[in-house]
């Protein structure tokens, strides 16, 4: 395997306020349709993948919530589905309970004729355990910078799955588990190997444990105007 890019020094980080008010301006006032950010942070996702394994090497695994942090795991899966790569998909809820976007890309990864199992709670987890097996690699899309305490069932033992598999873990913006302004652990928390940080990086990735969650950590700007990420960042 390709060892995954490091950054030379620490990169300017926001809190999650401030990214999501950055979000905001470039989705309600600059008017760049979210579809279009979902789009290009599944293709930063995808190539960090590409990075790490050939498609020749086995499936990937990518775990998404029903959240738009989700969504950019399915938008990865598209890309990476496109280069020839074997997925599992897992969505850690109800494809009925998908926000706009991520349903989107659900819609479009089913009529490609890939399954996307659903784990609604944990009764589900047994049908984990041969995705976790079989794959070379895991994409992290359960959670996203909005969320806040103790993580629930069924991610809490999915995380927990995705610890214990011994497989090297990309993280979609931000180690589902870990605040992203303290980067204290809310209860189980992902172990990356890399975390893509979408925008700019969250300052709970370089504070209290969050490097030895986030692992590596590489930045894309999915296009979101750079007017807006120097001046607002």
């Amino acid at each position: 395997m390709v060892k995954p890019p490091h950054q030379s020094r620490a990169p300017r980080v926001v809190s999650v306020a401030k990214m999501q008010q950055i979000d905001a301006e470039a989705i309600e006032t600059i008017g760049v349709p979210r579809l279009l950010l979902m789009e290009h942070a599944g293709l930063a996702v995808a190539r960090a993948a590409r990075t790490l394994t050939a498609p020749s090497a086995g499936p990937i695994l990518v775990c998404c919530g029903a959240g738009f942090n989700g969504g950019d795991g399915l938008a990865a899966a598209r890309h990476l589905h496109e280069w020839g790569y074997p997925l599992h998909l897992l969505v850690a809820g109800s494809l009925t309970h998908l926000r706009a976007e991520p349903a989107t890309y659900a819609t479009i990864l089913q009529r490609l004729n890939l399954p996307l199992l659903e784990v609604p709670d944990t009764k589900r987890l047994p049908q984990v355990e041969r995705p976790l097996e079989e794959c070379v690699l895991i994409i992290d899309a359960l959670l996203g910078i909005g969320t806040r305490g103790t993580v629930r069932e069924p991610i809490a033992s999915l995380i927990a799955c995705v610890n214990h598999s011994g497989k090297p873990v990309i993280a979609v913006d931000l180690p589902s588990g870990l605040d992203g302004d303290t980067g204290l652990a809310q209860g189980p928390a992902v172990k990356a190997t890399v975390t893509v940080a979408l925008g700019l990086p969250k300052q709970g990735c370089f504070a209290g444990a969050g490097p030895s969650y986030a692992g590596s950590v590489i930045v894309d700007s999915i296009t979101i105007p750079r007017t807006l990420l120097e001046e607002m960042g």
